[in-house]
């Protein structure tokens, strides 16, 4: 990531509690704080992002709400740690990525999500999919990807 790059996800995370919307002040310190981020915590920024739970929710709520909506692709237990290819799944299909020919035919798979986003520079280049990243370096790819996407208006999945 070039030093500008930085610079802009340094400055977003400053911000960041403000772009996730209203969620709570304790899931983004305990975010911050983990040394490996987990399926419910990712899958509580999504939710939340899309409006799809309330600030209150639960983690398990979140994971059930995104596979209700399909997207993601089995109920996962809420603390097992997320590897980088599901995390940019997830993301992915938060940022609704259009991706190119293998990630549309896939249909975003979690291969080509992690391809897509390291192809967009979001995902450092020596990182491979089964990294798990730090909940600080989760959220700071959250952030840069929302930037990058200009997806501040998030809409639900249908």
């Amino acid at each position: 990531i070039t030093t500008v790059k930085r610079i802009v996800i340094s400055l977003l995370m400053l911000i960041l509690p403000m772009m996730v919307f209203s969620q709570s002040n304790d899931v983004i310190s305990e975010i911050l704080e983990s040394s490996e981020i987990t399926y419910g915590q990712v899958c509580y920024l999504s939710a939340s992002a899309q409006n799809l739970i309330d600030d209150d929710a639960s983690y398990e709520q979140a994971i059930q709400v995104l596979f209700d909506k399909g997207q993601i692709p089995e109920l996962v237990y809420k603390n097992e740690p997320i590897a980088l290819a599901n995390l940019a799944y997830i993301y992915a299909k938060l940022w609704n990525v259009k991706g190119g020919i293998f990630f549309r035919i896939t249909n975003g798979s979690p291969r080509y999500a992690f391809k897509q986003l390291k192809a967009d520079e979001l995902i450092e280049k020596h990182l491979d999919p089964t990294t798990i990243l730090s909940g600080e370096k989760a959220l700071s790819l959250y952030t840069a990807g929302s930037y990058f996407y200009d997806n501040q208006e998030i809409e639900p999945i249908e």
